[in-house]
């Protein structure tokens, strides 16, 4: 095994019992609420669905990269997605596409209870009670959709995790107030049976995904949980706020400008086991890797509904 292959296992293994324990220990759960996982791998690249008691969607963190750096064992980069009940406010937010893909045939998924009568496959856990149903849809895309689905659907911030196993770790989280798109010029979303499915004036806001507010749940119970299975005993949290982004469409293509409209926010939390640990400060992709993520596949979510002016 390389040594990047290596640090995704030790990640994977990681974030596998950050969950699980999660799940298993009573006061934990109680204080994160989560009620599954899955755990599961789309090629080489690990992802989990996490359900929560106290949140109709569902939440997609899903592994990009884990390598070495001075001072740390590993540091872990995920995107964090989010599936929202067609029933909540953050529905309202998607895009027309990103509404069309939520209430198609691709998340008509229902669980998959192994031999122990759980969902949560691929893990081995105690016993526990779960709110889906066999027959109820999971909320999370049928795997075989994986491909179909553009990889900025659904998109709400980005989680790194720093870890050193002798002095402590780094959890950040980074996203914008609202991922907000604005259309610039008439056009129309057809089918692929070249059929109407709406048509976008210029000045509508087709996307306005409030993405700091729904990832900064899963930030906080993951360095709740994080905090427990490692037993630190210190942590100092950080903040700040800087001018965002908003995006521009053609129907084509997508353009970002920055804007102090919405906000873009940065969060992190240092965990020690002792106050005089000292963690070494890591550099990370601000936010060009967001830029990638978003605004490049937002090119790809209008061309795919065959948008014309």
């Amino acid at each position: 095994m390389d040594e990047t292959n290596d640090k995704i296992a030790e990640t994977v293994g990681l974030v596998n019992h950050l969950w699980l324990t999660s799940l298993s220990h009573a006061e934990l759960q109680e204080q994160v609420q989560l009620n599954h996982v899955n755990h599961m791998w789309e090629h080489d690249r690990p992802y989990w669905y996490l359900w929560f008691n106290d949140c109709i969607g569902v939440y997609k963190m899903e592994l990009q990269r884990a390598t070495t750096t001075k001072g740390y064992d590993w540091i872990a980069e995920f995107t964090v997605k989010y599936y929202p009940s067609p029933t909540e406010p953050s529905f309202s937010g998607l895009s027309t596409l990103e509404k069309i893909c939520r209430t198609s045939e691709m998340f008509h998924s229902l669980p998959s209870y192994g031999e122990c009568g759980c969902p949560c496959n691929g893990l081995v856990h105690s016993e526990h009670q779960h709110k889906i149903p066999p027959e109820q849809s999971t909320g999370a895309p049928d795997v075989s959709f994986n491909e179909i689905i553009p990889p900025g659907f659904f998109y709400v911030g980005s989680l790194w995790i720093a870890f050193n196993s002798r002095s402590g770790s780094i959890i950040r989280l980074q996203s914008q107030t609202s991922w907000k798109t604005v259309i610039q010029k008439d056009f129309t979303l057809k089918d692929d049976a070249g059929e109407i499915i709406t048509m976008l004036k210029k000045g509508d806001i087709d996307r306005d995904y409030p993405g700091f507010s729904i990832c900064e749940l899963l930030y906080r119970r993951a360095v709740k949980s994080w905090f427990f299975i490692h037993h630190y005993t210190f942590q100092n949290e950080f903040s700040r706020e800087t001018d965002g982004y908003i995006f521009y469409s053609d129907g084509y293509s997508a353009t970002a400008e920055p804007s102090s409209e919405v906000k873009k926010m940065h969060i992190q939390s240092e965990l020690h086991c002792s106050m005089h640990d000292k963690l070494d400060p890591f550099s990370f992709e601000d936010s060009s890797m967001i830029m990638k993520i978003v605004h490049g596949e937002r090119s790809k979510t209008v061309t795919a509904g065959q948008g014309t002016a």
